[in-house]
């Protein structure tokens, strides 16, 4: 498990990029269902990812102007997995 990783989401402007990009940044398997339950199922399985002890999330302005609803749920999903996980912190940068 790495111990922090900063994930960017300024680029993402549309649904597909942002699945290839999560997954890739997170190790995903190769059959990752790009959707958010999966990214759910993902996250919380350290088989079938490598979550850090402390992700940081970057660019989630630019994404909720393209994907205002995919940015919500991720957000949600993030803040939920913290909760549920409170040895592992997600860090929520504000855009500048």
């Amino acid at each position: 498990m790495n111990e922090e990783l900063l994930i960017n989401m300024s680029g993402i402007m549309d649904e597909e990029t942002f699945h290839e990009y999560v997954s890739k940044k997170l190790n995903f398997p190769g059959y990752y269902g790009y959707s958010l339950d999966a990214f759910w199922d993902c996250i919380t399985d350290e088989e079938q990812s490598s979550m850090p002890q402390r992700l940081i999330v970057e660019g989630l302005a630019a994404l909720k102007g393209f994907l205002p609803e995919l940015h919500d749920c991720f957000v949600q999903c993030l803040q939920d997995y913290a909760k549920e996980y409170p040895d592992r912190e997600v860090v929520f940068r504000q855009d500048t």
